[in-house]
């Protein structure tokens, strides 16, 4: 069955990459598609024609589904030029799944946004339905097929425009936000927490060229929940290579491979956030337990 739900492709300069996540769409066929590609970088010569390869790839591969497409001139950057393409897709579509051009789902994962999208389009707490899991060890033997989680994780996500209005690029209201203990609500870890504070800080500065933290605090401070699924339903086929904007570091694990969900979907009866997974999922995601060990002497502490 063709998806039901609009889908929106991000990216950039990797047509290697952007075909393995084009052919699972193909294979998906949703009712509606867009796609956004930032336009080549003034320094980098070779972004003339790799963009130019990925545009075209995008015109070959979603031309019959009617793609409409936002193809920049010149470039905007990761953080302006990903948070202008969402918004322009949610001024079009009430709601929607997210790819970007590293993020290859499993095609189940386009059935389990589908459900959870129509599942909790008018509930407001629920901003956001994840597709990745890293921790899936812990949690692939759960009775039920997703849980809840403050953890927003965007390699393959999908959320409502009602959700996404509520997003703060330059992270407005964070000093009350620290003031009344935002970041204590969310990690027990008094050393996550100051990682945490660091990388809004940085993102607010705009030292951090990212979108992904502001949106991860827009949840937060709209005390918002995440979905997240029993078993990781997207590889990331970037992380630790070279063409990589932000994850440059290696890190087998985030390229988990991916799994297929079975349906019917099992829901949870309660809405109940683990803080123990909560702490896996900052391990897996952010800082394993001796690297943040490491951050924190380096740059709480000061120890060079």
């Amino acid at each position: 069955m063709p998806c039901s739900v609009p889908v929106l492709l991000l990216a950039f300069n990797r047509p290697e990459k952007t075909i393995k996540v084009l052919e699972q769409i193909r294979k998906a066929a949703p009712v509606k598609v867009y796609a956004h590609c930032d336009g080549p970088r003034g320094h980098v010569p070779d972004d003339i024609p790799k963009t130019a390869e990925v545009k075209r790839l995008i015109q070959e591969q979603l031309g019959h589904l009617g793609v409409k497409t936002l193809f920049r001139e010149k470039n905007i950057g990761l953080r302006q030029g990903i948070f202008g393409a969402i918004n322009w897709f949610f001024e079009q579509e009430e709601y929607g799944i997210i790819l970007e051009d590293d993020c290859v789902p499993d095609i189940s994962a386009f059935q389990f946004c589908e459900e959870l999208l129509l599942r909790y389009r008018d509930d407001p707490q629920i901003m956001h339905i994840g597709c990745s899991n890293l921790a899936e060890e812990y949690t692939q033997n759960r009775s039920d097929d997703y849980l809840f989680s403050r953890f927003s994780f965007i390699w393959g996500w999908a959320t409502w425009r009602r959700a996404w209005q509520a997003m703060t690029i330059n992270l407005d209201g964070l000093e009350t936000f620290e003031r009344n203990g935002g970041l204590k609500r969310f990690v027990s870890d008094y050393k996550s927490q100051a990682y945490m504070r660091a990388k809004f800080e940085a993102t607010r500065t705009g030292k951090n060229n990212t979108w992904d933290y502001a949106w991860f605090y827009s949840i937060l401070k709209n005390n918002g929940l995440c979905i997240v699924p029993r078993i990781n339903l997207v590889q990331n086929i970037g992380v630790g290579e070279a063409d990589a904007t932000n994850t440059t570091a290696s890190n087998q694990n985030a390229r988990k491979q991916a799994q297929p969900m079975n349906f019917p979907i099992s829901h949870p009866a309660e809405r109940v956030v683990d803080p123990k997974l909560e702490q896996l999922f900052f391990y897996y995601s952010q800082k394993s337990r001796f690297q943040l060990r490491l951050w924190y002497l380096l740059h709480v502490i000061g120890l060079r």
